[in-house]
């Protein structure tokens, strides 16, 4: 007669097996979780700043019915240089016949520069439209998009620095703007630095996880 301790010798040690793979099968699948969401974390910020310098060098010349003029009141450092080169690239657009008005954003304290800046590059002030916004990208395009509603225009040209501009794509598509991209191409502004860009892709990251949820179409919703 077989002994019972023998024979019962294999189902202990298979019993004995299984207790101990299903731990080890729980810890590796947490284990690749927990990887896989590194490598997201880390593939985010990087695609965003893809986007962002890839963006920058766009020049889109589809006509539009107006090219904006994005104010640069979260640039760091002195803005009033920034904001002569938008004023200059948004003449050339005007020249170019892109669009036939210029759409001028910001404080109020700014518009009679940039009047001048404008005149000065030869656009007629009859063609230059100013609205006191907010200080950021989000308030200032809300404000345009309402405009343009109105107006019952879609199309823009969006003039910005760089690496600014695929935030301002971003903005502008969520409330609703058929937005052209026409970064500066020369002066303050223009560079792609690396803090600048790390600024952005910080900016970017937050509007698309947190602003953008916030924002609803104002042209095509009417």
């Amino acid at each position: 007669m077989t002994s019972p301790t023998v024979a019962s010798a294999p189902a202990a040690v298979a019993a004995s097996a299984g207790a101990w793979a299903r731990p080890r099968t729980l810890r590796a699948a947490v284990a690749a979780i927990a990887s896989g969401a590194l490598v997201l974390l880390l593939l985010v910020p990087v695609g965003a700043a893809a986007q962002i310098v890839l963006s920058s060098q766009l020049d889109d010349r589809t006509p539009t019915q107006a090219i904006v003029v994005l104010d640069p009141a979260q640039y760091w450092g002195d803005q009033r240089p920034v904001l002569e080169a938008r004023l200059v690239h948004a003449a050339q657009l005007y020249h170019d016949h892109i669009a036939p008005v210029v759409l001028l954003t910001g404080p109020a304290r700014t518009q009679g520069f940039e009047r001048q800046v404008l005149a000065r590059a030869g656009v007629p002030d009859a063609d230059v439209i100013a609205f006191t916004t907010g200080s950021d990208t989000v308030g200032s395009l809300r404000v345009v998009a309402n405009v343009m509603a109105d107006l019952g225009w879609s199309a823009a040209t969006v003039v910005t620095d760089p690496a600014a501009a695929a935030r301002a794509q971003a903005t502008a598509g969520a409330l609703g703007i058929d937005a052209h991209l026409s970064p500066t191409d020369a002066g303050p502004g223009t560079a792609l630095t690396s803090e600048y860009v790390a600024r952005e892709t910080l900016a970017m990251l937050r509007f698309q996880a947190l602003t953008r949820w916030s924002l609803s179409e104002v042209i095509h919703a009417r």
